[in-house]
């Protein structure tokens, strides 16, 4: 990561770098608020009260939940932001939204896992499929998901707490007495740029480490909160997912018919490469601030480039109905069709080629035994 300030920029020079990358983060939240507001509450308008109830439209209802709670978040970050980081929301507030941000992230990247799993059923199994897979079944992984979110969720609520500092109070991480960091959304990367040239004045030096002293340490709560977040809600489960669409594309190529175009599927991929691309900065900055001697060389950049990919993950929230609405048939065809049916054909439930293949064969064994 290259060091947007060096060791001879001034103070005056850091703070015109801040205030540029906030105004490009208060654009990006504001944007992502305007779009993504109307646009999964109509994706929840559609999903759930114009569709019949389908596996696919409980899978794309709750993605839409998780989003559209993302957003809510986002006036007060915005506010957060043009007051300098100044937090006027209080103790209370200052756990709650925040984790909030991280409980939508584990419900929506623990869904996508679930989605990418029952897709690859659905190409690997589908006569288990068709007994098994319920909206009834899948409802209850749902509500499975949002419990486990919730779990995950909850160090972030209890870390939380305000600190006032020279009349300005700061909504941070604290693991300890001094051990306390502002930071809106990430772990232990975002101090303000002012306070970040005078250790001694600001919160203590344990959080990020004694420079001066050589003393590099990062504190362990720090360090569980980012390595848990980055493994539990991106690595492992891009993992999976990987391995999910890789036997999907291996039985398409092996199986003849598996070659039909399946828009579910196509829309699901691109959904679940934009949370990876979206989300994937706001991780390798966190993991990278828990390392002790990258966190010393690079803390000024880790600093500003964290706001960046915080905006970018944001930004997650409100691109998945953008492509529901874009990705599969010829989009100018679909500028000719309502709203409400273009999202019911995104959502559409679409039985493989193997499916109805393997449903033949079984219905005419059956018919043969009969006979």
């Amino acid at each position: 990561m290259p060091q947007v300030l060096g060791n001879s920029s001034s103070q005056e020079q850091a703070a015109v770098y801040y205030a540029s990358e906030s105004i490009v983060c208060i654009a990006t939240f504001t944007i992502v608020f305007i779009i993504g507001i109307p646009g999964n509450g109509l994706v929840i308008w559609v999903a759930g009260l114009k569709m019949k109830r389908s596996v696919n439209t409980v899978w794309f209802l709750n993605l839409a939940v998780a989003d559209i709670m993302c957003c809510l978040t986002l006036p007060f970050f915005i506010v957060h932001l043009a007051l300098h980081e100044h937090w006027p929301y209080g103790w209370f507030l200052c756990k709650v939204i925040p984790s909030v941000i991280i409980f939508t992230m584990f419900a929506s990247v623990f869904l996508l896992m679930a989605i990418s799993i029952d897709r690859c059923l659905l190409v690997m199994k589908p006569v288990w499929c068709q007994n098994h897979r319920t909206v009834k079944f899948i409802s209850l992984i749902c509500s499975g998901i949002w419990m486990l979110a919730f779990l995950f969720c909850c160090p972030v609520f209890y870390y939380r707490e305000t600190s006032t500092y020279d009349g300005k109070t700061e909504c941070g991480y604290n693991s300890g007495v001094d051990d306390y960091i502002d930071d809106p959304v990430n772990v232990s990367v975002n101090v303000s740029v002012n306070e970040l040239w005078d250790y001694s004045t600001y919160n203590g030096s344990y959080l990020w480490g004694d420079i001066n002293e050589g003393n590099d340490s990062v504190p362990l709560a720090s360090a569980v909160i980012n390595i848990t977040r980055a493994v539990f809600g991106f690595l492992l489960p891009f993992g999976i997912m990987a391995v999910c669409y890789a036997l999907i594309v291996f039985r398409t190529h092996t199986n003849q018919f598996h070659k039909s175009r399946n828009r579910t599927l196509q829309t699901i991929v691109c959904v679940v490469a934009a949370f990876f691309i979206c989300w994937a900065p706001y991780h390798v900055v966190g993991l990278l601030s828990v390392v002790p001697r990258l966190r010393t060389r690079l803390m000024e950049s880790l600093i500003l480039w964290d706001h960046l990919s915080t905006a970018l993950a944001y930004a997650n929230s409100c691109i998945n109905p953008l492509l529901y609405v874009f990705v599969g048939r010829d989009f100018r065809a679909k500028v000719r069709q309502s709203v409400q049916r273009i999202l019911e054909s995104a959502f559409s439930e679409e039985l493989t080629s193997s499916t109805l293949h393997r449903s033949q064969t079984s219905a005419d064994k059956n018919l043969s035994s009969t006979l």
